[in-house]
């Protein structure tokens, strides 16, 4: 029998894959899974000719010059040179972890935050600090992550993944403060930044660094096709070249014709009138959603989001919904219990709801069917 690596004990399942695979083949209502609605995905889409041989590691140059024009338009300086093109930014996340975190690696993270990204530190044996983001007193943030002293500090500053929350400035500012005086790295999730509903995010994070370094990661599977698979990396100097080698290592280059089709995305004069129709739709979801939890959870306690495609509820406080998980499924429905996504001792009952993905209508009956599981649990 194979002896597998020590850290293998420590890789857990995705909570959502799970979901979503238990799911699979039947008429279940999800709102588990961030999946985009495919009626919002560009017609007439051909494959490109020219792209069919291997590229280099980084990504075909004029798709990175292409990405580096984009983030500058986001308020983020960082030349083509060091732009990585990846599968997806979950391969951005893994990459930075290889490079960054080994056993007992301090990892500061929002409380909540993303899942999958608590799945890869974990994976390599990282010491979750969660440091609770929200509210109006940035003091017990700053103070938070004095004590945790990490070496990394992770975010999703534009449309939180779960909590949907979009930070000001004075907290991004906050934020590349600290990093700056006590020197741990910034690693900025940002696969909700183009998907806002009110008004655009404050230029990102890492931008406003003036010593620390830093890894910005984005991805075109929210506002262009998903099933392209196709993210990117930026980051400081300093890191950039041993996460380009990481990536050579791990698979040589990221697929090509998928980088063809975001190129002639990114080139498109008509882009940002698609994204204005493309906010238009999820914002209108949105608020349906918005109608319907308040309905069918009329003591829940949210907040609506400015951006991504998730709510974030308290449906049944001090409960742990991973026990209704089944019974959900049984019912026809699917959600992510929102005890998967704390770096430590979970705040119990809240669940993290999407709202892109189901027509109104099924949403509607989703929340319906998930207001009877609670009521009959």
């Amino acid at each position: 029998m194979a002896r597998l690596a020590s850290r293998i004990g420590r890789l857990g399942p995705s909570p959502v894959r799970e979901i979503l695979a238990a799911a699979s083949g039947q008429d279940v209502i999800s709102l588990a899974g961030g999946l985009p609605d495919a009626g919002t995905f560009p017609q007439g889409l051909s494959l490109p000719t020219g792209w069919e041989q291997y590229g280099i590691t980084e990504g075909d140059a004029a798709v990175r010059a292409a990405v580096s024009a984009h983030l500058r338009r986001r308020g983020l300086e960082c030349p083509a040179s060091r732009i990585l093109l990846t599968h997806g930014s979950q391969q951005g996340l893994d990459l930075a972890a290889k490079l960054l975190v080994e056993e007992g690696t301090r990892t500061a993270c929002p409380a909540p935050t993303y899942v999958a990204a608590l799945q890869v530190f974990r994976l390599f044996g990282a010491d979750l600090r969660g440091i609770d983001c929200s509210g109006q007193d940035l003091s017990n943030m700053t103070a938070a992550l004095r004590e945790a002293d990490p070496s990394l500090a992770y975010c999703i500053p534009s449309g939180d993944n779960p909590t949907g929350a979009t930070w000001d400035e004075a907290r991004r500012e906050a934020l590349a403060q600290a990093a700056d005086a006590q020197g741990f790295t910034v690693l900025e999730d940002d696969p909700y930044g183009e998907l806002w509903f009110d008004a655009p995010p404050p230029a990102p994070v890492c931008s406003r660094l003036k010593s620390a370094s830093w890894i910005f990661l984005g991805s075109f599977s929210k506002s262009f096709v998903p099933g392209l698979r196709l993210g990117f990396l930026a980051s400081s100097a300093d890191l950039f070249v041993p996460l380009e080698r990481l990536k050579q290592a791990a698979d040589l280059h990221s697929n090509r014709l998928s980088q063809a089709l975001v190129l002639t995305d990114l080139s498109n004069p008509a882009r940002e009138t698609r994204l204005d129709a493309l906010r238009t739709a999820y914002r209108e979801k949105r608020d349906r959603f918005a109608e319907s939890l308040a309905r069918h959870f009329p003591q829940a306690r949210w907040e609506l989001p400015g951006s991504g495609l998730f709510f974030w509820a308290e449906l049944a406080p001090g409960r742990d919904l991973r026990a209704l998980g089944k019974a959900a499924l049984e019912a026809g429905v699917a959600f992510l219990p929102g005890e998967h996504c704390y770096p430590g001792e979970p705040s119990l009952g809240w669940a993290r709801l999407n709202f892109s993905h189901a027509t109104p209508d099924r949403a509607d009956e989703g929340l319906r069917r998930l207001a009877e599981v609670l009521r009959r649990g």
